[in-house]
């Protein structure tokens, strides 16, 4: 288990719905690999009503973008996501009170739906309700949402937003000969409250497994009297794709009981926590024998396993 999104943590954004229907959502997080950009515009279509196509998420420049906290602690979802979805809301709520004048409805009695807003028989999309308040193809809706710490809602109500929790259960097969590990199978499980993108959430949750598995086997910083002795990718070796095992699975839990937008929590660093202890379980199943000092080299453990075939350390060792 782990604390996300940092302390402190405030986030601000702008969705802007521009005359001919499509979306700019401007947000300062950045687009690191993690989908952020997917799963922002996610969040702003499903808020509005509108196509997910017409949703664009603008590269953030500090120089115009909104005030965000930073890019870290796997907050990005959660609390960029929710000052998106109250920017998101603020725009839909300003398009229905054009569209209640329109129509002649009141607003508590409009919806937008795929873009288009109905009142009985009548229907305008955003890009006609946009054009017909300002007379002319043109002009825009802006939306401005933010989230801070104890204010917002979703917020757990202290510095910390959210918590981030997970499993991992592994099989491995021990060489006795040479100490060396083979890590078979490694399921990973996630509690996410709610997936924006499963797919996404999935695949973090998956590399995270993957960089947990370095530290875990083979990864470590060798030094003498303060050098450092592998500084280079050559000497310090980070895991591959054929250090994978041949089965390696994640279990999404979803409970929709996070802070963020739908629910939503943070994902990603929870999958890295489990990985070495669920190895060094394993292999303590599997020889009776568990070391409590990482990497788990093949030296390592052929030491472990010949010192207690002698008796000369309990099978707990160091």
């Amino acid at each position: 288990m782990k604390d996300g999104g940092g302390t402190h943590s405030t986030s601000t954004a702008i969705v802007r719905i521009n005359a001919d229907g499509s979306v700019d959502v401007l947000a300062g997080s950045v687009e690191a690999g993690q989908g952020i950009r997917t799963a922002l515009a996610q969040i702003t279509a499903e808020t509005l009503g509108v196509p997910f196509a017409s949703v664009v998420v603008a590269a953030p420049d500090t120089s115009v973008t909104p005030y965000d906290w930073g890019t870290s602690a796997s907050r990005s979802t959660t609390i960029m996501g929710l000052a998106v979805q109250e920017a998101a809301r603020d725009a839909r709520e300003q398009v229905l009170l054009l569209a209640a004048t329109l129509l002649d409805a009141e607003p508590s009695v409009l919806t937008i739906r795929d873009g288009a807003i109905t009142h009985g028989d009548r229907a305008m999309t955003v890009a006609e309700v946009i054009s017909g308040h300002y007379g002319l193809v043109g002009g825009e809706v802006t939306g401005v949402g933010s989230f801070v710490p104890g204010k917002s809602a979703g917020s757990l109500g202290g510095a910390t937003v959210f918590w981030e929790s997970g499993m991992g259960a592994a099989e491995v097969e021990v060489d006795r000969e040479t100490g060396a590990i083979e890590l078979l199978k490694y399921i990973s499980a996630a509690d996410v409250g709610q997936a924006i993108n499963p797919r996404e959430c999935a695949a973090q949750d998956e590399g995270a497994a993957m960089q947990g598995i370095g530290p875990a086997l083979f990864e470590a910083r060798v030094n003498d009297a303060g050098q450092l002795l592998n500084p280079g990718l050559i000497d310090y070796r980070v895991p591959a794709f054929t250090d994978l095992p041949p089965t390696l699975e994640t279990v999404l839990i979803e409970n929709a009981d996070g802070p963020g937008p739908f629910g939503a929590k943070g994902v990603g660093e929870s999958g890295t926590f489990c990985v070495a202890p669920a190895i060094g379980s394993a292999l303590a199943q599997a020889t009776g024998v568990r070391l409590t000092e990482l990497p788990m080299t093949p030296e390592r453990v052929w030491r472990a396993l010949r010192d207690a075939e002698r008796g000369s350390l309990p099978p707990t060792l160091k």
